[in-house]
């Protein structure tokens, strides 16, 4: 009997040890293995995302377009006839990744953007400060980015947005862009 006693004493001690002390650090180490399964898929996503080549926020903006290793073509909605929405306002941001030890070179081919209301902004890099805003009807100059990321913002009020007819009298005054990013 003593020795079922202590027999089961022991084994109440062992479990009461393994409850306080290594279950806890068990339960640590498995939420430690989760979180950092967790962070390895979003850094993954993350990398995954970096070497996008181009991407635009949502198909209502325009399109990334014969994209390669080289380069490719970002534009507007419905290009070349010119944009159509139902009035509201647009931003549309267009990103740009060229491989690591590259340059940007952004080179408009068609360029019209209502001088009031609607604007391009180019950034270098994703977060960085703007290079240059770019509005009118002239192709502006090519803008070449420092570092090999860039960002194209266009934005619009959308009151002057209407999708027309191709009649080149009408299309002159159309919201409408494309431009040539080649890797340098």
């Amino acid at each position: 009997m003593f020795l079922m006693t202590a027999f089961l004493t022991i084994l109440c001690l062992q479990l009461l040890v393994f409850h306080l002390i290594s279950f806890p650090f068990l339960a640590i180490q498995a939420e430690r293995k989760a979180a950092a399964k967790s962070d390895n898929l979003l850094t993954a996503k993350m990398d995954s995302l970096i070497n996008i080549p181009c991407n635009v926020t949502t198909v209502d903006c325009g399109s990334c377009r014969n994209v390669t290793e080289t380069g490719g073509i970002i534009e507007s909605l419905n290009f070349p006839v010119g944009e159509y929405n139902s009035g509201s306002n647009l931003n549309c941001l267009f990103t740009i990744n060229a491989p690591p030890d590259k340059k940007i070179n952004l080179s408009f081919t068609e360029f019209f953007v209502n001088e009031c209301c609607d604007f391009i902004n180019v950034f270098d890099g994703f977060a960085n400060p703007l290079r240059v805003s770019l509005t009118g009807d002239d192709n502006p100059a090519d803008v070449i980015s420092p570092s090999n990321q860039m960002a194209v913002k266009f934005s619009s009020n959308g009151e002057n947005i209407i999708k027309t007819e191709v009649d080149s009298s009408i299309l002159k005054h159309v919201t409408r862009w494309q431009a040539i990013f080649t890797f340098i």
